[in-house]
């Protein structure tokens, strides 16, 4: 397993390292979706800082986006806040902020933790 998931009260915090592959973002995905939790909370913070390499494409991203589209039904509104400081990471979030467009999920990008805690805890 490449992320760490650590829940609060409203949000959820998944941090990356190493390798990241399409099946480890599904994976991770899939385990924020399927808690109990994933209804009470309000944003999702993914943090992609420490990673050596990003084995995402535009393909991959697409699926993750329509994954996340079916759950705007259940979830209407939803922060998912990206942390990343590589160009190719941010050039993929914003496929899949342009994807979620329309949603009710708010998609932002971020170079730093604090940055993108702060934007997810406000209302």
């Amino acid at each position: 397993m490449t992320f760490n998931i650590n829940w609060d009260k409203k949000g959820v915090y998944v941090k990356f390292r190493g390798v990241v592959s399409a099946q480890d973002l599904i994976d991770a995905n899939n385990y924020v979706i399927s808690n109990g939790s994933f209804e009470k909370i309000v944003y999702q913070i993914f943090d992609f800082l420490h990673i050596d390499d990003f084995k995402i494409t535009s393909y991959d991203i697409d699926i993750i986006a329509t994954m996340d589209k079916g759950q705007t039904n259940f979830k209407e509104k939803m922060k998912v806040a990206i942390i990343t400081q590589d160009d190719y990471v941010k050039e993929i979030s914003t496929e899949y902020e342009k994807s979620m467009e329309n949603s009710g999920w708010k998609t932002k990008i971020f170079d730093n933790y604090d940055l993108a805690k702060e934007w997810s805890i406000v209302k």
